[in-house]
Order: structure tokens, then sequence, then C-alpha cells
């Protein structure tokens, strides 16, 4: 290809732009245009036959194209934005756990279409009541890694939540875009979960009528959520007062209370590797009662008592029901805001 010559001189949005091509084409047809280097008002050297460029170096790798570029992007920038919800729940705590999230690429007031966006997600260490963190830790998952925008300057991807609670950050990037990358919060959350009080009441002889028993250590709490996993829905609170206090009728004692939900829900990974046990602490209405903790060792023979009494005789009486595990750390599992069928279980 021969070097181009100048065709034209005009000008747009008062600056002085070249047209260039006497074969009919233009290296630089938009207002990419409007920049001035060199000074004079003009691109400098103009490219004029002779200087040595051609038209493909000025218009994707010569010396032309980087400058201009530069020029072009700080007049009028093209801006990438990320919007959409930035809360939804985790996987299997019911409801939705995806949310639908809209890149938007602008060039001032204009929507910008087939421009390529790619699109990443990563967590937040120790987010969500985990107090712990290796690679393994489940993300979200995105709908797509990367797109172009379409008429509407718009890619559109769906974030899906992992079943574990925590922060994950969405982040955009944008190769044209003068404040790539972008990023957004989502907190993947149980909502409205409220903690058990860690200040009991006490009993007529002095004892407490509750304590809170746990021993795991990798979801305690910090300070700002002290005991992270004795967390529930406001409902469960209330029936598990009621709860407290016919066992207190009864004559149980101090309630060894265990484990709730995280302050945020999601798996309650209770060995501390992003599975089980605990499947089933996970939206603020499960509750465990320890028969060995809180001075209160509990006999087997009042175990089963109890288990008698509130499954069978007063089950209709009450909102909770209970899952007596009596192998290895025997203990009731306590469904605080549902009937379901009252059984042992040896695991």
């Amino acid at each position: 290809m021969a070097a181009p010559t100048v065709q034209a001189q005009i000008t747009v949005q008062g600056w002085t732009v070249g047209s260039w091509g006497s074969d009919g084409r233009s290296c630089y047809p938009s207002i990419q245009e409007a920049c001035t280097i060199g000074g004079n008002g003009q691109l400098s050297p103009s490219p004029t036959a002779g200087t040595g460029y051609t038209c493909r170096e000025m218009g994707t790798e010569g010396p032309y194209w980087a400058a201009i570029n530069k020029c072009y992007y700080q007049q009028f920038p093209t801006l990438v934005a990320l919007s959409g919800p930035s809360e939804t729940r985790p996987a299997a705590t019911g409801g939705s756990s995806e949310i639908t999230l809209i890149a938007k690429v602008t060039n001032s007031t204009a929507a910008k279409s087939g421009v390529a966006l790619g699109f990443s997600v990563d967590v937040t260490p120790n987010s969500g009541g985990h107090e712990h963190h290796d690679v393994a830790r489940p993300k979200g998952l995105l709908s797509a890694t990367q797109g172009v925008t379409d008429a509407n300057g718009e890619v559109k991807i769906v974030f899906k939540a992992p079943e574990v609670a925590g922060v994950h950050t969405i982040q955009v990037a944008c190769a044209v875009c003068s404040n790539s990358p972008v990023s957004k919060e989502i907190q993947v959350r149980v909502p409205d979960l409220l903690p058990i009080s860690p200040n009991p009441p006490q009993n007529a002889d002095g004892t407490f009528v509750y304590a809170l028993t746990s021993v795991d250590k990798t979801h305690q709490g910090n300070g700002r959520y002290h005991h992270n996993q004795y967390y529930l829905t406001e409902q469960s609170r209330q029936n598990l007062r009621a709860m407290i206090s016919n066992f207190a009728t009864e004559g149980w004692g101090t309630v060894a209370l265990n484990d709730a939900s995280l302050f945020w829900g999601g798996r309650y990974d209770i060995t501390s590797n992003w599975r089980g046990p605990h499947a089933g602490h996970r939206d603020g209405r499960e509750i465990d009662i320890s028969f060995a903790r809180a001075n209160n060792p509990i006999s087997a023979s009042k175990q089963n008592d109890f288990y008698d009494k509130f499954c069978k005789t007063k089950k209709v009486n009450f909102p909770f029901s209970l899952l007596h595990h009596y192998v290895n750390a025997p203990h009731f599992h306590v469904y605080l805001e549902k009937q379901t069928a009252c059984w042992k279980s040896e695991h």
C-alpha cells in the first residue's frame, strides 16, 4: 500500500484534524482524530507522502496510533460500570441464590457497542462467619467470563452463590476503558438472623437457664460478631425460649446450647472443610442441645424421658421437634420452626 497523502483538512468540535487516503479510505474517520499532537492544532508531522507512515501503521500499530489513542481517551473517556443487587442468599437456604449484574460501557453519554469485557469473581478470606480460609473455599459462579457489549452498551451476567456465606467481589475488565477494572461487592447471606444472647437469665436456684457451649474454634467470632455460630431467625428465637421454659418445668436444668447457624447463615462447616457435618444448620432454624456440657450432664434415662415427652406425648403442643443423636457425641438436634417425625439417629 502506498503511503497516504493528505486529502483534506477538517474541523471537528473545534479541533483541526486530518482526513487521509487518496484511494478514498480514511485512516481515522471518527472523533478519535480530534486531538492536538505536536502542539500546532494538527497531527504532527502531517502524514503526507514521504513520511514513511502507512495507513496500517497509523491505524493500528505505529507511533501515531499510540499517541492519538492516548489523547482521544483523555478527552473523550470510555467508562464501564457494573450494576445490580448487592446481596443474595447462599444456595440451599430457600429463595433465590442468583442475581443478574449488568456491565455497561459508555463514551461520554452514549452507549458503546462492540466492546470486549472480561469478568472474574473472588471471595474475601474469613468472611461470612468463617475464620478459616484456603484455596478450596467455594466461590460463586459466573454465567460467563467474557462478553461483548450489545447495542445498548451492555453485557449481562448471572452470579450464582455457593452454599457457603461470605463476601464476593465481581470484577469487570475493559481494555479501552479509562476506569478499568471496576468491581462490585456481593454479600452472600441469609438476611435478618439475630444472635442468641450470651447473657442468659438465672433459675431460682442460681443456675443459668441456658449456656452457650460450642467448642468450635474457627467460627466463634472476633469481637464484632461475638459467637458467630449462635444465630437464629426471630421466630426460632421465640420458639427456643418457649422450649427452654418447658425443659425447665420438666427439671432439665441448665440447657447447654451448642451450635445454631452462622451469623450470615449458609453451610456451617464445623470441621472447617467447607462440607458437612452440620448440613442443616444453615438458615437459622435449627440448634443442637448437648447432654454433657454446661456442668449439667444428662443421663441416658433423662434423655429418653425428654425425647418421649416432647416428641410423643406433647408433640402437638409445641412448634419444635427433636432428633435424638445418641452415638458418638449424644445430643438433641432441634427443629425450631417445624413439626417433623421424631426419631433417633445413630449418626
